[in-house]
């Protein structure tokens, strides 16, 4: 979540199992390293509620360094326009006020983003669900269950994308208490905009991750692919699965990201439609052309569950995906096993 604290549990949650996909590093690169003609230049810091960690490989390290504080300088920008926890942030703005007028062009443009992808989700997909998000929130902290019927009744009545409203530079709420939470979408659009940034300013090779979303553009000037981790829903440690991918854009989508029970059925993803964590999935890793669609996506998938999931990303342009039922199952779209290349364990 952007600029939410981070307490002890999160550190260790993170640290172990919170990656979602973890770059175990590039095959070609180590080749380069070994040369001489180039190092890599990589730091992590905890912003966007997670560690964002920032990697360059160049032939000039103290330039790669300071190109690395450019990046994260970027990402605070972001997150001060993009941060439900930041009072003085658009997104604050917009929920305390249910409008803002002359909103950054970040926000309109992730707002646009935001609403296509719940259309064509059906509404599986919906940043307005902050009133349901908050309810589960509250109710496990006060009395460590969930809310009744009653309140998830309530709540939904305040959910609905429909009725959220871009207007040139104005974007308005149509109800009293409608607010919207972009945490499923703008750590994948702030990885995407840092990466662009970096590319920019000359660097071939960049590598941009927080938690589960990770832009790999430009890495891999070497030919070789990256070699991705995919994180074990329901370990501590280890992998579910080791994969290499030229693709560009990665994002992954868990139950045991924020849970609030320990067999992880009632978490932070909830679905829209009916006010309840979804059943199915435990994780759903979304391949695609940029780290912002495949952090809606990877959400998207665990609400739908996998059959209208894979129907759905199936029907998407340039988008594969891997999902993992609560039996740690998977299940791949047709051209998966074609985009990447899974290694032996």
């Amino acid at each position: 979540m952007l600029n939410k604290k981070l307490t002890r549990r999160d550190f260790v949650r993170i640290s172990a199992v919170g990656a979602g996909v973890l770059a175990l590093g590039g095959l070609g690169i180590r080749e380069l390293l070994a040369t001489g003609g180039v190092k890599e230049v990589s730091e992590t810091r905890q912003l966007l509620g997670t560690f964002i960690t920032i990697k360059l490989v160049d032939t000039e390290p103290e330039l790669a360094a300071k190109a690395i504080q450019g990046g994260f300088a970027e990402v605070e920008r972001l997150s001060s326009i993009l941060s439900r926890f930041d009072p003085g942030s658009d997104l604050a703005m917009l929920n305390r006020d249910g409008y803002v007028d002359n909103a950054a062009p970040e926000l309109l443009g992730i707002m646009q983003k935001a609403k296509h992808i719940s259309d064509i989700t059906g509404g599986a997909y919906d940043v307005s669900v902050l009133p349901l998000l908050n309810l589960y929130v509250d109710s496990f902290a006060d009395g460590g269950a969930p809310p009744s019927e009653k309140q998830i009744d309530a709540a939904k009545d305040l959910v609905n994308y429909s009725g959220i409203e871009v207007k040139d530079k104005r974007i308005s709420l149509a109800a009293p208490g409608m607010c919207l939470t972009l945490d499923s979408i703008a750590k994948g659009f702030v990885v995407d905009q840092t990466a662009s940034l970096l590319r920019g300013r000359g660097y071939s090779r960049v590598l941009v991750a927080g938690s589960g979303d990770m832009s790999l553009r430009g890495a891999r000037d070497d030919g070789q692919p990256w070699k991705i981790g995919l994180t074990h829903p329901r370990a501590l440690a280890g992998y579910y699965e080791v994969f290499q991918t030229t693709n560009d854009s990665i994002a992954t989508s868990g139950d045991y990201e924020n849970t609030f029970t320990p067999d992880f059925s009632w978490n932070h993803i909830i679905d829209p439609r009916i006010g309840h964590s979804p059943r199915e999935l435990a994780s759903a890793t979304v391949l695609a052309s940029d780290t912002t669609y495949a952090d809606a996506l990877s959400t998207s998938a665990m609400v739908l569950g996998k059959t209208d999931a894979l129907s759905l990303l199936e029907s998407l342009p340039g988008v594969e995906a891997l999902l993992i039922d609560k039996n740690m199952n998977k299940y791949t779209t047709s051209g998966f096993e074609g985009a990447v290349q899974v290694l032996p364990e």
